[in-house]
C-alpha cells in the first residue's frame, strides 16, 4: 500500500488521519479529500439535447453561446491557477500537486464542453445556419497538457505577450 505525507507533515501527534506518523495510506487520503470538499464526482451536465433538431435558430445559437461561456470561465480558471504557480522553484509539481490535479479537472471539463459545442456545431452546418461564434478566452480553443512543464510555461509566455500587445 502507498503512502503520501500527510497534511499536517508529522508536525501533529494528535492527527486524526496520520497518528502523528507524517505519513498517511493512499486510499485514506482519497476518502479525506472527498470528504474535504463534500463533493462526488458528478457526471458532467449536457447542454445539448436528445432534439437538436427540433430546436430554433436562436435556441441553438443560446446553446452554443452558454457553451463558450463555460469554456471562457474554466479557461480563465486555469490560467489564474498557472499562474500562481512559481515554475522557478525546483519543487513545484511536489509542493503545488493540488492546483495541477484541479488543472487537469478543468481541462476534462473543457474537453466535455469542446464534445458539446461539436456536436451543436455539426448541427449548425446541417440546418444551413450561419454563425459566427468567437471564445473570448485565449486557452478556450487549446488542450492543455497538464503534464508537461514546457507546454504550461509556453502558454504562460504566449497568454502575457497576447495581453501586453
Amino acid at each position: 500500500m502507498k503512502s503520501e505525507i500527510c497534511t499536517c507533515q508529522g508536525l501533529n501527534s494528535n492527527c486524526k488521519k496520520c497518528f502523528g506518523s507524517g505519513f498517511v495510506s493512499t486510499k485514506s487520503a482519497i476518502k479525506s479529500a472527498d470528504n474535504k470538499n463534500g463533493k462526488k464526482k458528478q457526471p458532467f451536465e449536457s447542454f445539448s439535447s436528445e432534439d437538436l433538431g427540433l430546436l430554433s435558430k436562436t435556441e441553438v445559437e443560446e446553446i452554443a453561446i452558454r457553451i463558450i461561456g463555460g469554456l471562457d470561465l474554466k479557461s480563465k480558471k486555469q490560467m489564474q491557477i498557472l499562474n500562481s504557480i512559481p515554475f522557478k522553484t525546483n519543487t513545484f509539481r511536489r509542493d503545488f500537486g493540488d492546483k495541477f490535479e484541479l488543472l487537469g479537472a478543468l481541462e476534462v471539463e473543457k474537453q466535455h464542453l469542446r464534445n458539446e459545442l461539436l456536436i451543436i456545431d455539426q448541427e449548425i452546418m446541417l440546418k444551413n445556419y450561419k454563425s459566427n461564434f468567437r471564445f473570448k478566452h485565449f486557452l478556450s480553443d487549446k488542450d492543455v497538457d497538464v503534464t508537461s512543464n514546457r507546454q504550461l510555461k509556453e502558454l504562460i509566455r504566449e497568454y502575457k505577450k497576447l495581453k501586453n500587445s
